[in-house]
């Protein structure tokens, strides 16, 4: 039987390469988001309602993503720290999701089906609210899961991890209150996803090259 035919005789399917899906899981979203950051209205109106709405649907699966992307560099490790990064993901994806849902697809489509704006603000205004204090959240979950994996990263990989470590603490702490706003939200989903390059091909992929995969993390 050929190597390429499934047990029916069927082509088998072309698998995508780890590394490939890594790349694409590392960068993807950062990406994809400051794209998306780009096209986001810095204040919802009724002529920016529909396209503020768009873009939140749009993003809803993307940004958990981050927190995907996270844990790809933390792949197959164990400890308290990277304990805590999972930890951290967790509540970012969720919270994080919820401000999206919130006060970027509730509070998008109340504004599109609004005869009067007046009749709505105050609304919006208290979506808007507890939108924020749901993604602030979600922000600091995340900015927990880049403390974790910055300790867990530097105590298996030592040196060559911390530029790409500095970089994301930075960017996590800017995601507390910049969303993907344009510049500084456009500006902070590029560090991260410059942070999350630097650490794969500076310290994880040399040490899985060396065969430096089983040391103990913090």
């Amino acid at each position: 039987m050929s190597k390429l035919s499934s047990p029916a005789g069927a082509p088998a399917r072309p698998r995508i390469p780890r590394r490939t899906a890594r790349f694409a899981l590392l960068l993807g979203p950062p990406a994809f988001l400051a794209l998306a950051g780009l096209l986001h209205p810095h204040h919802l109106m009724p002529d920016t309602a529909h396209r503020w709405t768009a873009v939140h649907l749009v993003l809803l699966p993307v940004f958990p993503l981050l927190a995907a992307g996270l844990l790809t560099l933390l792949r197959s490790a164990t400890g308290r720290a990277v304990t805590v990064a999972r930890v951290g993901c967790y509540v970012y994806a969720i919270f994080y999701t919820g401000l999206d849902a919130i006060a970027g697809i509730a509070a998008g489509r109340l504004m599109i089906g609004a005869e009067d704006v007046i009749d709505v603000q105050g609304q919006i205004d208290e979506l808007s609210e507890i939108g924020g204090a749901v993604g602030l959240i979600g922000g600091l979950g995340f900015l927990v899961a880049a403390v974790g994996a910055a300790v867990a990263l530097i105590s298996r990989y030592g040196r060559p991890a911390v530029p790409g470590v500095v970089l994301l603490l930075v960017a996590s702490v800017s995601w507390l209150g910049s969303h993907i706003y344009w510049p500084e939200g456009v500006l902070t989903v590029v560090a991260i996803g410059t942070g999350f390059a630097l650490l794969e091909f500076r310290a994880v992929r040399p040490a899985e090259a060396r065969g430096v995969v089983d040391a103990p993390l913090a």
